[in-house]
């Protein structure tokens, strides 16, 4: 099976699990406690994905280590240290009581389980990414696999013995954070660590470079439901619980999807560009894919529209969600669905840059967009939910045209990737 192939079907198995995890949810919990789970997810998901560039950095390492015939060195261990030292510190954050009350209110240990999940999250995202940038793909999928079938099994076992609050949930989404552990073994001699590593400064500064670009990312992905709750007004959860749970159903599937490629996609170009005219093939695959996301995203916004109210209606129908009403209206499904899209291809444009060391051009790439959609929410006028939806559909667009006008613009003549 080839590598996109096998990767599909993970991706495939993956995203059942998480639509089976975030349906489950909403059978149980009503619309406001739904909205607080939705919140605690996308705020997990959505430092998980700012943690994650030491996954497509290691990769990098791993795939520049192999064009030499070697293994990558010290580096590696200086990237997971400064990931981890920044998991910390959102940690504490998370315990800062105002933070707190803003995020879970009266569920305060909800906190206390998110910064349990965060703290493993760097050592998970550092196997994925030796795994992929060695190709070796069929550990990668299994690594991939176990995390989703951590949180699947132990939701599945919460409920069978009729356990099924907020916290059970949340213990459930965390543990998957901790699927690295068996694979530890597996991951021995894959670094030399008596090669010289890169200085510790240039390092600090290309990582917490990534780390705040995909920090942005995670501000318009997985993490919107939480960054809508803050700026909403109190007392909106009823609301927002079937704008949180259409987000949710569309967007953590999305990265489930997008990890695995775009982490794919940086040894990817690293090896296009030690080839001859590395750098045009990857301009003219640039051009070939802004008219496809044209294409694509009118099609998925058509369909959304039409499936996205109707799909929401027979999760009623066969009792899939809670008996309250989870309202979510057409146009927003629609606009959620271009939405997403647009942010698989810059996404994919990023990776580009990430595999060219172009840290400050990604950061530059992903500030447009989260500071697009937080200015959209903020000042926009009309409700909550469409000021939600608004900053959605317009920041991912902008930040695309930012992203494809980056790659295509900012290669330097001969360059190389490290």
């Amino acid at each position: 099976m080839s590598t996109v192939g096998g990767l599909g079907v993970t991706v495939v198995a993956t995203s059942a699990m998480s639509y089976v995890l975030i349906i489950g949810a909403g059978k149980y919990l009503g619309s406001a406690d739904n909205a607080i789970f939705l919140a605690f997810w996308g705020l997990l998901m959505g430092v998980g994905s700012a943690l994650s560039p030491v996954e497509q950095e290691l990769s990098r390492q791993t795939a520049a280590a192999a064009t030499r015939g070697a293994r990558p060195g010290l580096s590696v261990a200086r990237t997971v240290a400064v990931t981890h030292l920044v998991a910390i510190a959102v940690t504490a954050l998370l315990a800062v009581p105002t933070v707190n009350a803003k995020l879970f209110g009266r569920h305060w240990d909800l906190a206390l389980i998110a910064g349990v999940g965060v703290a493993t999250f760097p050592a998970l995202y550092a196997l994925r990414g030796l795994f992929i940038g060695a190709a070796q793909n069929g550990r990668y999928s299994a690594i991939l696999l176990a995390e989703a079938g951590v949180r699947l099994a132990l939701f599945a076992g919460f409920t069978v013995a009729g356990i099924n609050g907020l916290t059970s949930l949340a213990v459930a989404v965390a543990a998957g954070s901790c699927a690295w552990l068996p694979f530890v073994f597996r991951a021995r001699g894959m670094v030399e660590t008596s090669t010289p590593g890169e200085p510790w400064g240039a390092l600090w500064r290309r990582m917490l470079g990534l780390i705040a670009s995909s920090a942005l990312t995670a501000s318009v992905l997985t993490g919107y439901p939480a960054v809508v709750k803050i700026a909403a007004p109190p007392g909106s959860e009823e609301m927002l619980g079937g704008l949180f749970l259409a987000v949710s159903l569309l967007r953590s599937p999305l990265l489930l999807v997008l990890s695995p490629i775009q982490t794919l996609a940086v040894p990817t170009v690293v090896r296009i560009l030690h080839q001859p005219d590395g750098g045009r093939r990857l301009n003219r695959i640039a051009a070939a894919g802004a008219g496809a996301t044209v294409i694509v995203g009118l099609v998925v916004s058509a369909v959304a529209y039409v499936a996205g109210p109707w799909v929401f209606h027979l999760l009623h129908v066969f009792h899939l969600l809670h008996e309250d009403q989870f309202t979510v209206p057409a146009w927003t499904m629609a606009g959620l669905g271009w939405s997403g899209i647009m942010l698989v291809a810059t996404m994919l444009a990023g990776a580009v840059l990430v595999a060219r060391k172009q840290t400050g051009r990604v950061v530059a790439v992903w500030a447009v967009v989260a500071a697009l959609s937080l200015l959209v929410v903020l000042v926009s006028p009309g409700s909550i939910v469409f000021r939600a939806v608004l900053g959605a559909t317009i920041a991912p667009t902008a930040g695309l045209v930012v992203a494809l006008l980056t790659v295509v613009t900012t290669l330097p003549r001969g360059h190389r990737p490290g």
